[in-house]
């Protein structure tokens, strides 16, 4: 499995404000998810411009169905369309 590491915990320097430093930290780790996504968002495209668009139902409840009980139990299907709308026969 590799070699595993241990750390030794590090006591707060004296006249550092603990909370300012982890909330510094945590909104750079934010900062860097978001760039993250940007990222990924740019390299996947435009999902509307994918063969088929929004051909895949919506995960939401359908509107005037009989039971929104027998709904929400769903079933073992996977919901997406194998092929386009305008292809299938």
């Amino acid at each position: 499995m590799g070699t595993v590491h241990t750390f030794t915990p590090r006591k707060p320097a004296a006249g550092v404000d603990a909370r300012a430093a982890i909330e510094e930290a945590a909104q750079a780790a934010l900062d860097t998810a978001d760039r993250l996504i940007a990222l990924l968002d740019d390299m996947d495209g435009d999902a509307d411009r994918e063969d088929g668009g929004d051909a895949e139902p919506s995960l939401g409840a359908p509107d005037g169905h009989a039971s929104q009980i027998v709904w929400l139990r769903g079933s073992d299907t996977d919901g997406e369309l194998d092929q386009p709308l305008e292809t299938r026969s």
